[in-house]
C-alpha cells in the first residue's frame, strides 16, 4: 500500500522513491503505535531519518501525509467494493469478496489499518477524522447493498436485511480486530466460512421437499 502511495513518484523519480516511502511507513507506525494527535512532525522526521522540509515537499503537512496514508487506499477499496457489488456474480460470491477485501487492506498494512481505527472509534475531533467517517459509510454501504442482493435472490428474507448487514459488519470488525490486536491469522479461506454462516443463520428455511417455508 505505501508503494501505492510513492507510484507516480516512484516514476518520476526512481532513485528518490524510496524517501516518501520511508517516511509513510514511519508515519504510519507512529500513528499506529502512539497515536495521530500525540505524533508530531519532529518524531516522523527523526522516524524516517529526513528534515522536515523533505516532508512538507512530498506531504505539505503531517495532515497531508496523514490524508495520503489513508484516504487514497480507502478511496480505492470503495471502487474496488462497488465494482463487486454491481458485477455478474451470485450475491453469496459477492459477499465473500466483499468481506475478503476489508480483510486484504488489513492484512497489506496492519499499521495504516490500526491508525484507520483510531480514527474511525476515536473523538470526531479533526477535519481528518470527519473525512474518514465519510468514507467509512461507503464503505459500510457496500456490504448492506450485497446483503440487499441474497435478498434480491431470495437467498434471505427480505425483512432481515438491515440483520444481516449488522451481523455481516460485525463479523468483519471482530475478525478484524483479532488480527490488528491479538495476533491472530485470517486464513485465506474465513471470508467464505463466515458467508457459510451467515446464510445459515439467516437463509430461507426449506421443508423437506425444497419448498421454502415462509416465516410467521
Amino acid at each position: 500500500m505505501c508503494a501505492e502511495i510513492v507510484s507516480n513518484i516512484a516514476a518520476a523519480e526512481p532513485e528518490r522513491a524510496e524517501i516518501p516511502t520511508r517516511i509513510v511507513r514511519a508515519a504510519a507506525h507512529l500513528f499506529a503505535t502512539e497515536g495521530y494527535d500525540a505524533t508530531s512532525v519532529r518524531h516522523i522526521v527523526e522516524a524516517a531519518s529526513v528534515t522536515k522540509p523533505t516532508l512538507y515537499y512530498y506531504f505539505e503537512s503531517k495532515e497531508g501525509l496523514a490524508r495520503a496514508l489513508l484516504t487514497a487506499p480507502i478511496g480505492r477499496l470503495s471502487v474496488t467494493l462497488d465494482s463487486i457489488v454491481n458485477g455478474p456474480a451470485p450475491a453469496n460470491e459477492k459477499l465473500a469478496a466483499v468481506i475478503d477485501e476489508h480483510f486484504k487492506l488489513c492484512h497489506d498494512d496492519p499499521d495504516t489499518a490500526r491508525f484507520a481505527y483510531a480514527l474511525f472509534f476515536g473523538p470526531r475531533s479533526s477535519k481528518l477524522a470527519v473525512e474518514l467517517a465519510d468514507l467509512g459509510l461507503l464503505l459500510a454501504e457496500s456490504v448492506h447493498k450485497v446483503i440487499c442482493c441474497l435478498a434480491d435472490e431470495q437467498v434471505i428474507e427480505a425483512d432481515r436485511i438491515e440483520e444481516c448487514t449488522a451481523a455481516t459488519r460485525g463479523l468483519i470488525c471482530i475478525y478484524t480486530m483479532d488480527f490488528l490486536y491479538r495476533d491472530l491469522v485470517l486464513p485465506a479461506e474465513l471470508s467464505q466460512r463466515l458467508v457459510a454462516d451467515l446464510l445459515q443463520g439467516f437463509g430461507r428455511r426449506r421443508t423437506a421437499t425444497g419448498a421454502k417455508v415462509e416465516r410467521n
